[in-house]
């Protein structure tokens, strides 16, 4: 319940934080008829299947967008506190899942990374996982830089291609995963690879088209915080054979 309370606070941030307004104030509001939203109309996903997708007010559709957020980061956090357990690792997992969230939506929908999500969590996450883990300090410092290094270069050899909020998160991925960051950034292009062809395959998309690469950041992102070490493993593996 925790986790889809977090998401229908991440649906706030995620629709208001582009437009410049507080995530604050006002309360919930319906986007159409500016009706405000009565708490027991703002209960995370049961709320939506109550009301039959409208608003109360006005009878105007409600975006499915609104419970799919609340679910996936309920299933996300569900799936965090199974993999960690009550352990202190769960406190940098959860923070990161839920930034993961909210970046994917905001960049699929305007093509930015906001300065103010990537970097305070960046910084926390940083700071946390070398609390948790001290040994691992240059570990994390050391993702963190080069992968933001990497994607750096990349924007400088392809302008337009990746923009400096993808900088700004592979730096941040890095801070939270360690070393397993090269499975998250792997597969980040991997899927971006895939769907983007996918996409022109289908007449979606041009070859000149704009597609927002955070998302596939943020799913490669998600497999690595859960099974990054162990893909790493395997992977190196191979060549020790």
């Amino acid at each position: 319940m925790t986790g889809a309370v977090t998401g229908s606070f991440l649906n706030v941030v995620i629709y208001r934080l582009p437009r410049k307004e507080s995530i604050v104030s006002p309360g919930s509001r319906c986007p159409r008829c500016g009706q405000p939203v009565k708490w027991y109309d703002n209960i995370p996903l049961l709320s939506y299947v109550i009301l039959r997708a409208q608003c109360r007010h006005c009878g105007q559709p409600i975006t499915p967008r609104y419970p799919t957020v609340e679910l996936l980061t309920a299933v996300l956090w569900v799936m965090a506190g199974v993999w960690f357990g009550l352990d202190w690792p769960l406190l940098p997992a959860l923070l990161l899942v839920s930034t993961l969230v909210a970046i994917f939506y905001i960049d699929l929908d305007h093509y930015i990374i906001p300065n103010v999500i990537v970097l305070p969590v960046a910084a926390i996450g940083l700071a946390a996982n070398v609390a948790i883990v001290p040994e691992r300090w240059l570990e994390f410092l050391a993702a963190g830089l080069l992968s933001a290094t990497f994607f750096f270069i990349v924007a400088l050899v392809k302008p337009g291609g990746m923009g400096m909020g993808d900088v700004k998160l592979a730096g941040m991925l890095g801070f939270f995963l360690g070393k397993a960051v090269l499975v998250g950034l792997f597969l980040g292009f991997l899927i971006g690879a895939v769907v983007g062809v996918a996409l022109m395959a289908a007449g979606v998309k041009g070859r000149k088209s704009r597609i927002p690469f955070g998302p596939f950041l943020a799913a490669g992102a998600v497999v690595a915080l859960f099974y990054g070490a162990m893909l790493l493993d395997l992977w190196t593996g191979l060549f020790q054979k």
